[in-house]
């Protein structure tokens, strides 16, 4: 191959021919470089966009492929622009290895600006790659034409043609560096690439073609009238396959970034769901239909003491719950989250109590449905809420402490004043015997005369006979003050003291009447208090003492209630009516007074936590918030409050005979519990 064509041959053998352009294909390939270089540029921005490597290498190959048939495209469409009077085709083996040069300057050059570090040598290394890639392309295809006549070439022309390609290349880079550094959004400065890119293909190509001299041996004969319309069909269908090539980059581009967008949120979302299920205060594990854990969060397994996931995974959620029935996954499939209040065994086999929510999950692996099981530890709330159930018993007995001590001081002092009166007595009776002993062993008859008057004389003076009439009297107040004493005194202990909440058969009205007893001081002076209990009350399954607790803080008020209707001075008094029955597998205890009443606004509000209608240091607003608990979450019964302005009050408590096990709790609002 004689490439070096730099030698004018002789004039005198040799005519130059001259050539002109097709118009419209002309255009076809002006069309066709700037379409390559849109596609060139459109995989740079994908391989400076995707942070997958896979994917990096595989834009630089299809984008170096692309652009190397664009470029190839445009010198095939722009030879068919040149129109020479001779006949011409083409070597195919070099119109294909044509096709290398541009694919390879095209991939360098990817490969240099993927670093993304844009250096001066980096843009200059890659701009000389593309205009190598390009020139070679050209006159490897030059080379590939076969005509009659004898290429000569420019030699300042033909330097001048890569130093087109490689200033024009530079300067779509530069510009396209500008355009990604500065993060410019939109087409214009993308297309603006493009055209300067392109202009640097079609710029070499017809700086080249001008290089190049055509020299026909004389004698030769040229052709005047040549058809075209056949170079025009196969231009435009260069132009179409290349539009084909562009118009898939560009697609595929679009696909790409938005796959990999997605993938891009999916991930983040991922890592993220996973760090908050990772950082989330329960434990939450995720279980199949067959109750076998597919996952444990951290906090599940440092809750049970566990370390890694595979201590867990694939284990029966029994192990770690021996209450769970999976019986629960199925039941009530449309109602919503379920919670219920288990034991938890720890790998040290402690246990500790749990509060567990469990639901159905959307998502369904192996054809299985998957659960949501979130267990919370509530060891310490459960001992806390001990305590303040602790503390408000304390706090209703502190209430009731200067009453209670009254009631005790009123028998106390009777008792005390028949001792005094039972101490005289005594010494009396003391001295009667005494005298008596001596009568009984007199050792005469005259001694004993004298012993008799005096032991009459003495039985005389001490008023014996008033000591035989009320000395019983006295020992049986006392008694009866001192059994008094002792009921208010274990009334007093069942409340104060910290027993155990777990459920026991109680008997209600020995309960409720202990009740009765300790807060007596505050309806005795305001209110009669009356007490039914059905003959046949069962034994109750429940905690005495909370029961306790919240019949005392219903009957507190009631009397607060009382007192505010009629005033504790006043000769008129309320009433208190308390009664206890039983209706099929439930006890009703039914608390009712006439006192001042609640508006509704305040009915709605009675069993928040801390809300009180009382003045400052007569009630917190923890004894009904606590009743709440205690009969609903804890019992599960219910209240019902029925109350009017000015005509008194009446709460309903309803309690089950036998406490069930309950895995469900569906909680009424607060204000379904008003009539």
């Amino acid at each position: 191959m004689d490439f070096w064509r730099f030698t004018v041959p002789d004039t005198a053998y040799f005519t130059e021919v001259t050539a002109s352009y097709n118009p419209f294909i002309l255009f076809l390939s002006l069309l066709v470089s700037t379409l390559a270089a849109y596609s060139l540029i459109v995989v740079f921005k994908r391989v400076w966009q995707t942070r997958q490597a896979e994917a990096n290498r595989l834009w630089k190959w299809f984008g170096s492929v692309a652009f190397g048939l664009g470029v190839w495209a445009m010198h095939f469409t722009g030879m068919l622009a040149f129109m020479l009077p001779i006949s011409m085709s083409f070597n195919v083996v070099l119109t294909v290895l044509s096709i290398l040069p541009p694919i390879c300057g095209a991939y360098f050059a990817a490969r240099i600006l993927a670093s993304q570090r844009f250096s001066a040598l980096d843009i200059h290394a890659s701009a000389l790659a593309l205009a190598l890639g390009i020139g070679a392309m050209h006159y490897i295809g030059m080379e590939a034409m076969k005509t009659q006549a004898l290429m000569v070439y420019t030699l300042w022309l033909f330097i001048t043609s890569i130093g087109c390609a490689y200033l024009l290349a530079l300067i779509a880079i530069f510009m396209l560096v500008y355009v990604q550094k500065n993060n410019v959004i939109g087409q214009p400065g993308l297309i603006a690439c493009a055209v300067v890119m392109g202009m640097a293909i079609a710029g070499m190509h017809y700086v080249a073609m001008s290089a190049v001299h055509f020299y026909v041996a004389t004698g030769v004969e040229v052709l005047h009238h040549e058809d075209h319309s056949g170079s025009a069909i196969l231009a435009l269908t260069i132009t179409g396959l290349v539009f084909v090539i562009f118009a898939t980059t560009l697609l595929g581009s679009i696909v790409d970034k938005r796959l990999q967008a997605a993938e891009l949120v999916a991930r983040v979302s991922a890592a993220r769901e996973k760090d908050i299920v990772e950082h989330l205060a329960d434990g939450l594990m995720i279980i199949n239909k067959n109750g076998r854990i597919s996952m444990v969060n951290h906090a599940g397994l440092t809750m049970f003491g566990y370390t890694k996931q595979n201590e867990l995974r694939h284990a029966d959620i029994n192990k770690i719950l021996p209450g769970f029935n999976l019986t629960w996954l199925t039941e009530d499939v449309e109602s919503e989250d379920k919670v219920t209040q288990l034991e938890g065994r720890c790998a040290d086999d402690s246990m500790l109590s749990c509060e567990v929510n469990y639901s159905p999950m959307t998502a369904v692996a192996e054809n299985a449905h998957l659960y949501n099981v979130v267990i919370r530890d509530v060891s310490q709330r459960l001992a806390l809420e001990d305590q303040l159930r602790q503390a408000q018993k304390m706090e209703s007995i502190g209430q009731l402490a200067a009453g209670i001590a009254h009631e005790i001081n009123t028998p106390t002092q009777y008792v005390s004043d028949n001792m005094s009166f039972l101490q005289g007595a005594t010494a009396s009776c003391l001295a009667v015997v005494g005298k008596t002993r001596e009568f009984l062993q007199a050792a005469n008859s005259e001694q004993e005369a004298l012993l008799k008057n005096e032991l009459a004389i003495l039985v005389e003076d001490e008023d014996i006979d008033f000591f035989i009439e009320e000395i019983p009297v006295a020992v049986e107040q006392s008694s009866e003050g001192l059994k008094r004493i002792a009921k208010i005194v274990s009334a007093m202990k069942s409340f104060s003291h910290s027993g155990d909440d777990s459920m026991t058969k109680v008997d209600l009205k020995e309960a409720i009447n202990a009740t009765i007893t300790v807060a007596r001081s505050e309806w005795r002076y305001v209110a009669d208090l009356s007490a039914e209990f059905d003959e046949d009350l069962p034994l109750v399954t429940c905690s005495r003492d909370e029961v306790n607790q919240v019949v005392l803080n219903f009957i507190v008020n009631a009397a607060h209630a009382v007192e505010e209707r009629y005033g504790r001075d006043s000769a008129a008094k309320g009433h208190i009516t308390i009664s206890v029955f039983c209706r099929e597998d439930e006890v009703t205890i039914t608390i009712a007074d006439n006192g001042v009443g609640m508006s509704r606004e305040i009915s709605n509000r009675i069993f928040e936590p801390f809300f009180t209608t009382k003045p400052p240091g007569k009630g917190t607003g923890q004894g009904l918030s606590l009743a709440y608990a205690i009969i609903i979450e804890k019992h599960h019964g219910s209240i019902t409050v029925n109350s009017e302005p000015g005509h008194g009050t009446t709460f309903n408590i309803v309690l089950p005979v036998e406490q069930g096990n309950f895995h469900s709790e569906n909680e009424e609002s607060r204000e379904d519990l008003i009539c």
